[in-house]
């Protein structure tokens, strides 16, 4: 869960002054121009140098409780081992994404996207995937027990390998097909 926080926050910067503020310092003076055609006054001293040290700076999370939070239509990559559990992640698009190992108990991903996503090992108990896609997913060794898969696409998967996979899941499903050349969207 840190990795995909750290993930988001890699791309936050930060002030570039020495103080992180832009506080001008007791002691100095700003020169506003009198108007567009006369130069500024400057004064004839010369202000001593100070050398400034920035110290190092690191950025340290706190455990973060996503508990209860709603995600909206968002899109991920990398979210290896990643607990959703519990959350409400309506209309996500996780194609293409590697989530080998997360955890979704008894998560909402109504009308979420899993096309060719690693979905190895991952934990879908008491899941809702209300019409989410999981068209040519890697479903290996990946927990369906109690999952709800009203209309959901299940294109292209090879379930054999899948965990708590049942004749009346897949009669709720949409769209299905084992290996083989029946038709799939």
């Amino acid at each position: 869960m840190f990795t995909a926080i750290a993930g988001v926050l890699a791309g936050c910067a930060l002030n570039d002054t020495p103080s992180g503020s832009n506080v001008v310092p007791s002691g100095s003076t700003m020169v506003e121009p009198i108007s567009d055609t006369v130069a500024p006054e400057v004064a004839d001293s010369t202000p001593e140098t100070v050398p400034t040290t920035v110290p190092e700076t690191t950025t340290t999370l706190p455990e973060v409780d996503l508990k209860c939070v709603t995600i909206l239509k968002c899109q991920f990559s990398y979210l290896v081992g990643a607990d959703y559990s519990l959350l409400k992640l309506e209309f996500t698009d996780f194609s293409v994404a590697n989530l080998q190992g997360a955890k979704f108990v008894r998560t909402n991903l109504k009308q979420s996207t899993f096309i060719r996503a690693d979905l190895s090992n991952t934990d879908f108990t008491g899941a809702n995937l209300t019409s989410a896609n999981f068209t040519g997913a890697n479903v290996a060794g990946a927990n369906f027990t109690n999952a709800n898969f009203t209309s959901t696409v299940i294109c292209g998967l090879d379930l054999e390998t899948a965990i708590g996979v049942t004749q009346t899941q897949l009669n709720d499903a949409q769209m299905y097909r084992t290996k083989g050349n029946k038709y799939c969207p």
